[in-house]
């Protein structure tokens, strides 16, 4: 059954809506008096209107006053002139005024029979009208739904002046608060509503390992890490300015010793002794023995083995050296044959025997003096420098590509640097040459190596969560937006992934807050009523600011999706002994 209710003329729009939402009957006739504030401006008209619309409610304005009817009926309401009229269903059909020329007649369809209704005896009652009759087409016994109509009539006689241009102005004033309630729908201001609440708080402390060991990881505490890797290179022209003489290089040959004794005999070659000297056969070249050689030769080569030689093994040759240093030396093979002495003097060793010495193949390495380029001190300290150089910049270039590589992911460095490993290789070797030594002009290349252990972040975000809802109260909740994590310390580290983290965290926990709920409760209240009806949803409210933007009304916005909650949280008040 329609409830009706009935307004005070103290009211403001706010205490309207809260009587119409607390209304049983989604059906409402809203008795309002002439001197009732509340609905004096096209606005609060249009936002009970707007009201009723979005909860689903049917408001109808009960009223006599003939301006209060006009805005109800622009903004869309049921208008009724009284109390009666409302509970029989019979709607006004336009605003109500006195006069002599005023009146309404209620005709009914359903037996093309009319009648006059009058709501209230006007000052003058106007002549009856005549009855409405059915139209021609339709049948006497057509079936029709009975439906109340109420109409105005005009005035007997001529109409009053001036009442078209009036009707434009009503029109005009209609549309522009239309317009004026769109815009106002589209710039309407949103509110932020604080709540302060003491909440319990909390803290861990962490020691997060990390592995490479995926079965490992699953671990409390633990998460799985990696290593990234990375190469580069970079070359240059080492071009030497110095120069050095290098002196003359002695050449070099292997004598091979033979003899006509019918047996096997041994002898030793001295270093430095004239008769253990091998001349070319016009005496132009010189060799001598490099070091002291022992000889051990027979009829047959190699000799028996039951030989004459003693402890000594058999050996028929010797390494010899152009005394003389200088390209002159290389001489051909078979050319050193003549002996400057008897390399077997002792006649019990070898008596009246031959000892024959041949070259087999030709004498080589040796060099006349000459001038080649060479490193000098200036070229050291810019080649030492500029390698330098290149190893920096190819050091930063890998740290760029291993946090590439990483992709997100921490790179992991411990205080003593491990974690991380750079490691250069520099060709040609050695490089840079000593000072004053023997260098061509050479491309050089630096080529660096990196590589570096990683860690996931967010599963070591994970772990922490973890042990911050080990301490969480049964019922309670981690306090949205209350998590503080300062960044975790790599405290070891090694290039092969193993990673140990220190890791704190602080947090307040609070019981569960139905956010959405608590925004649809303050939808169009009152702003001084937001800390009752939070504290009324919200335990341990320490306190509730309520602000709106861009300017600020007498009631909250009346969409839960323009109201922000914000949570602050306090750790409880100590009571003191």
């Amino acid at each position: 059954m329609p409830a009706v209710v009935i307004a005070k003329p103290d009211d403001e729009i706010v205490d309207l809506i809260d009587r119409v939402r607390s209304s049983a009957d989604p059906d409402v006739g809203l008795v309002v008096p002439g001197s009732s504030r509340a609905l004096q401006t096209p606005l609060n008209v249009r936002l009970l209107a707007q009201f009723s619309h979005q909860s689903g409610r049917r408001t109808s304005i009960v009223t006599e006053d003939p301006r209060l009817q006009q805005l109800a009926r622009a903004s869309g309401l049921p208008v009724y002139g009284s109390v009666p009229a409302f509970e029989r269903g019979i709607e006004l059909a336009g605003p109500r005024g006195g006069g002599s020329g005023a009146a309404r007649v209620v005709t009914a369809g359903a037996a093309g029979m009319a009648a006059a209704a009058v709501l209230e005896p006007p000052p003058a009652p106007p002549p009856a009208p005549p009855p409405l009759s059915p139209p021609a087409h339709a049948p006497a016994t057509s079936r029709l739904e009975p439906r109340r109509v109420i109409t105005q009539l005009p005035p007997a006689g001529r109409p009053p002046r001036g009442s078209d241009r009036r009707r434009f102005l009503y029109i005009a004033a209609a549309a522009i608060a239309i317009i004026g309630i769109l815009l106002f729908m589209a710039l309407a201001p949103s509110a932020k509503v604080t709540i302060t609440i003491a909440a319990t708080p909390l803290s861990v402390s962490s020691t997060i390992q990390g592995t490479t060991n995926p079965a490992a990881a699953t671990a409390a505490d633990h998460v799985l890490t990696g290593v990234v890797s990375t190469s580069a290179s970079s070359q240059f022209t080492a071009t030497p300015t110095g120069t050095k003489t290098l002196p003359a290089v002695a050449a070099k040959a292997t004598l091979t010793f033979s003899t006509d004794a019918p047996s096997d005999i041994s002898f030793t070659l001295p270093v430095n002794n004239p008769s253990s000297q091998v001349q070319s056969a016009d005496q132009s070249v010189t060799f001598g023995p490099t070091r002291t050689s022992v000889i051990c030769i027979g009829p047959q080569n190699p000799p028996p083995t039951s030989s004459n030689c003693g402890t000594s093994p058999y050996n028929a040759t010797a390494p010899y050296v152009d005394l003389t240093a200088g390209a002159n030396g290389n001489v051909g093979s078979g050319t050193l044959t003549l002996w400057q002495g008897d390399p077997c003097p002792n006649p019990l060793l070898c008596p009246g025997i031959h000892i024959s010495v041949t070259n087999n193949s030709g004498a080589s390495g040796g060099t006349d003096p000459k001038q080649v380029t060479a490193a000098s001190a200036t070229d050291v300290a810019n080649w030492t420098s500029q390698v330098t150089t290149v190893e920096a910049q190819l050091s930063s270039q890998m740290q760029t590509e291993l946090v590439a590589h990483a992709a997100g992911k921490p790179l992991a460095k411990d205080p003593a640097g491990n974690g991380e490993a750079t490691a250069f290789v520099v060709t040609p070797q050695p490089f840079p040459p000593a000072v004053g030594a023997q260098f061509a002009a050479a491309q050089v290349t630096v080529k660096g190596v990196a590589e570096s252990a990683i860690y996931d972040n967010a599963a070591v975000h994970n772990d922490i969560i973890a042990d911050l809802d080990k301490l969480i109260k049964p019922g309670d909740v981690l306090a949205k937006g209350s998590l503080t994590t300062p960044p975790c310390a790599v405290t070891q580290a090694n290039v092969n992934g193993t990673v140990i983290l220190a890791c704190s965290a602080t947090a307040f926990s609070q019981p569960q807050v139905n956010l959405n709920g608590l925004k649809a409760q303050l939808t169009g209240r009152n702003p001084s009523k937001a800390q009752a009806i939070v504290e009324g949803n919200v335990a341990k409210v320490q306190g509730v600011t309520v602000s709106e933007w861009p300017f600020k009304l007498f009631y909250l916005p009346l969409r839960a999706s323009q109201i922000d909650i914000v949570e602050n949280f306090v750790a409880p008040a100590t009571k003191s002994p």
